[in-house]
């Protein structure tokens, strides 16, 4: 299954992104028992590799930490404030692929999810057009996902714009 959604989303790469972005999925767990792993131990890792760094992976325990001290906030609302975004057994990360798959550019675009909207950023139908509001309001956005802006300004030829950089750096979301 993943291996197909990989293909669609890579697919769906702005053609300036093509060989700068991949997408990886894989599933950790330790054997408690060697005949078969438990269930309990497995962790489901979705990375969005950048010029070879993951510039985005979720982590369970990560999202889990950050819920429980967050007060109970929407998980829009965290993934908006932190980047960081649950996946495991279907929902979180792999939920919002699925959505940001069935509903349109401009619908995901404008979503309130950030992960969608992420996956709009690098979605081959925005163009300059769609992609100059984001730029020209990018001190609005949050600090983790401007990077995903600069990311696809910059493939576009944008950067003179508004002395538009990528961080290659050390945060990983």
């Amino acid at each position: 299954m993943w291996s197909k959604t990989r293909q669609i989303l890579k697919s769906k790469l702005a053609d300036s992104l093509k060989d700068r972005v991949d997408y990886h999925y894989d599933v950790y767990h330790t054997k408690i028992n060697k005949k078969k792993p438990d269930w309990h131990t497995e962790m489901d890792v979705l990375s969005i590799i950048v010029d070879g760094k993951a510039l985005f992976c979720t982590n369970p325990n990560i999202y889990g930490y950050l819920y429980r001290r967050s007060n109970k906030k929407t998980e829009e609302e965290l993934i908006r404030e932190t980047g960081f975004v649950r996946c495991d057994f279907g929902f979180g990360a792999p939920q919002f692929i699925g959505k940001f798959l069935s509903m349109s550019i401009d619908e995901a675009f404008t979503h309130d999810n950030y992960f969608i909207r992420l996956l709009a950023v690098l979605d081959k139908r925005v163009g300059k057009r769609r992609l100059r509001p984001l730029l020209d309001n990018i001190e609005n956005e949050p600090e983790w996902f401007r990077k995903w802006i600069r990311l696809r300004c910059e493939a576009e030829g944008m950067c003179g714009e508004q002395n538009v950089e990528i961080n290659n750096g050390a945060d990983n979301h």
